[in-house]
């Protein structure tokens, strides 16, 4: 097995700005990235749950690809979801990111297809043969039904552009595992915006969260008090972040509320597209109450 590339330390699922009128908003996106290189994260990862990948068109995803890169600039590099249901349809949007400069790419699993955990590994497989780029694995099972299991990782991990896996389950016992079997050969990463201590302090890589968006630095911050061992500081940082990580953590309606709150701070944000629903007004008045817990407002 080659030298795998390293996926560490702070990733925001970035948000996909839009207009009023519910456009793309490409001048938000450069704003975005920028406010997130700024705030200290090491890597951007757009087009993911956060990002609305699935209820962007084709083109609309190359255009956030396209504009998300460029603003980059090579400050850091970018990570692109590409999930799928179908392996065809996952090859296509990866090689389509590939070409449009992303660094890595981002799969979650399939959804509405169910496949048994070898149809699993062909998946993942197939897709890593057909496209030479660095590929992230997505566990999510909340959204899709589908688990990543510990035996079908194992294999997958001895693929060489498979470098990473995000997992979402909100799982300790299943990520604490993950830890143990593959910690040293793949970067494993959280995507629990409401459980990022426990799985810091269990040595996890870094994470990939949707509340990077509204607190970037102050997860980064958390994330470096962790590994300096500093578990006060930490303690204090993630206590301050885990009413607002709640807010935004309910599968139903997401990211309805993250876009709330990016819009109550003054930055581009603009709303979810349907079927998912603006917030309610008592949900915008706990919204307004975390930000004020975590000192953001």
């Amino acid at each position: 097995m080659g030298k795998k590339m390293k996926v560490e330390g702070i990733i925001p699922a970035m948000l996909t700005p839009f207009t009023g009128a519910g456009e793309l908003d490409v001048d938000g996106i450069g704003k975005t990235v920028d406010f997130l290189i700024d705030n200290g994260v090491s890597e951007i990862m757009c087009l993911g749950s956060t990002g609305e990948a699935a209820a962007l068109t084709k083109e609309e995803r190359i255009k956030v690809t396209e504009t998300t890169v460029k603003a980059a600039g090579g400050r850091v590099p970018v990570m692109v979801g590409t999930g799928a249901p179908t392996t065809r349809d996952v090859i296509e949007q990866t090689r389509e990111a590939k070409n449009a400069g992303a660094d890595s790419v981002m799969i979650v699993t399939p959804f509405y297809e169910i496949p048994t955990q070898e149809g699993l590994y062909r998946h993942f497989a197939t897709i890593a043969e057909t496209v030479d780029i660095p590929i992230v694995l997505y566990n999510i099972p909340p959204h899709t039904n589908v688990e990543i299991g510990l035996h079908t990782l194992e294999r997958l991990v001895e693929i060489d552009n498979i470098v990473a896996l995000k997992d979402s389950s909100g799982n300790l016992s299943y990520f604490a595992e993950v830890m143990r079997l593959v910690g040293d050969k793949i970067g494993v990463l959280t995507g629990g915006d409401d459980i990022t201590l426990p799985c810091f302090a269990l040595g996890c890589h870094g994470a990939i969260l949707a509340l990077c968006n509204i607190a970037p630095r102050m997860v980064v911050d958390l994330y470096q008090a962790v590994r300096q061992k500093e578990m006060a500081k930490a303690e204090k940082l993630y206590y301050q972040l885990l009413p607002m990580a709640r807010a935004i953590s309910i599968p139903e309606n997401f990211p309805a509320p993250l876009k709330e709150a990016v819009s109550m701070l003054g930055r581009p944000a603009g709303l979810a597209r349907a079927p998912i629903m603006p917030v309610s007004a008592p949900e915008k008045e706990a919204i307004r109450r975390a930000l004020k817990i975590a000192n953001l407002m």
